[in-house]
This record gives C-alpha cells, structure tokens and sequence, in this order.
C-alpha cells in the first residue's frame, strides 16, 4: 500500500499526537484523533474534496520509556494507517 502522506505518531501521556514539520492532529482516543487528521487535511488545501486519502503514521518508539517498551514486539506493530475520503 502507498500512503499519500506519512507522518510521525507519539504519545505524550495525555494525548496522541501524529504530525510533521507542515502536519499536527491530536486527540485524546484514537478515534479523536483520526477525526482530528480529517479535519487537518481538509483545511490544509492540500487534497481537494473528496479524494481519498491515505495517512502511515509510524510510531516514535524512542518516545517510550525504556522501563515500557515491551520486548517482543517490534516498534513497527505500533504503526497505523488511516484512510480517510475528505
């Protein structure tokens, strides 16, 4: 699958935030924060209404700390896509 756009996913204890250096969405639940990533691409301009969008968030895994990371899972099991029609 090619994702249109890739961005980075973190957890900063309160929140889940994906973004980039031209890209932020946050949410407190991953179904906020889906809804928040609709949100930013549409008013962002970037894709016209109605396209189908697909969004890799890759989780920071270096974002964790070292006394949470759970050993047997590779940091990539954390990734998400997201598929959104704006």
């Amino acid at each position: 699958m090619r994702a249109d756009m890739e961005v980075r996913l973190i957890h900063n204890g309160w929140e889940w935030i994906a973004g980039d250096a031209n890209f932020e969405a946050r949410g407190r639940t991953l179904v906020e924060l889906d809804q928040s990533i609709k949100n930013a691409l549409r008013k962002s301009g970037k894709f016209q209404q109605g396209t189908k969008v697909t969004v890799l968030m890759k989780f920071d895994y270096a974002t964790m700390p070292d006394y949470a990371r759970v050993r047997q899972y590779m940091p990539a099991y954390f990734n998400r896509v997201l598929a959104v029609e704006l």
